[in-house]
């Protein structure tokens, strides 16, 4: 009887500390959220409004690549670099649920220099701009929003780092004629593109594998020019 009674106690005081621990973690939510205000975050808020710009522009450049090797009868690349433009939509909406509280103004694309008008070379930039901004200023931001306390902001930016290494040496492969053999996927919520075999869950952001998106085009001969025409040209 007195195991029995003692068994209870020792049951009714872990739900007490449960609820005491939850009480005090929604309190805890509550006081960040309060204090998630674009004049507290500092630099972090500026550091969320100039990845949104990169990223902006990132997706553009992506964008024209991919047409650019559908011109120049590269459907596969083509496929491929959609992927990647997708992949920077989906950065872009994981910045939008950080910028949204915060009533964040609208920005432009980061301004970019021509590229170059050999789709290779291109590529090749595109690989440049990819590389330096994931090992650059997406370091620091992260770093930024880890001293500041903003675990789940530094959580995206290592996840962004991640992406776009990935993304650079793609960008490189393609340009250089290596492009992966076997079945590509891409994760539709980080947009990290693997090779072969799906994963049960993607290594960056943990989506489970088979949702994970072939990335497929048929290989169809097109038109034989690799030159890059801007948005919009005829």
């Amino acid at each position: 009887m007195e195991t029995i009674v003692l068994l209870v106690a020792v049951v009714a005081g872990l739900v007490a500390l449960e609820l005491l621990g939850m009480h005090a973690y929604r309190r805890y939510r509550a006081r960040r959220q309060a204090a998630f205000t674009r004049e507290n975050v500092g630099a972090v808020y500026d550091d969320l409004q100039a990845a949104r710009a990169r990223c902006l522009a990132e997706k553009r450049a992506i964008v024209l690549l991919a047409d650019a090797a559908r011109s120049a009868g590269r459907p596969e690349d083509g496929a491929v670099l959609d992927a990647l433009a997708a992949g920077e939509r989906a950065h872009l909406a994981a910045l939008e649920a950080f910028r949204g509280p915060l009533h964040a103004e609208s920005v432009e694309p980061e301004p970019r220099s021509p590229q170059p008008s050999s789709l290779d070379d291109a590529l090749r930039a595109a690989a440049g701009h990819l590389d330096g901004w994931s090992t650059g200023p997406c370091r620091e931001a992260a770093a930024r929003a880890r001293v500041r306390g903003y675990r789940d902001i530094a959580k995206l930016y290592r996840q962004l780092q991640e992406v776009e290494q990935a993304a650079a040496h793609l960008c490189l492969d393609l340009a250089e004629g290596a492009r992966p053999s076997g079945l590509l996927s891409s994760c539709p919520a980080c947009g990290l593109i693997v090779t072969g075999r799906r994963p049960a869950f993607c290594t960056v952001c943990t989506k489970p594998g088979f949702e994970f998106e072939d990335v497929e085009a048929p290989a169809a001969p097109g038109d034989a020019s690799a030159a890059l025409k801007p948005e919009g040209a005829a």
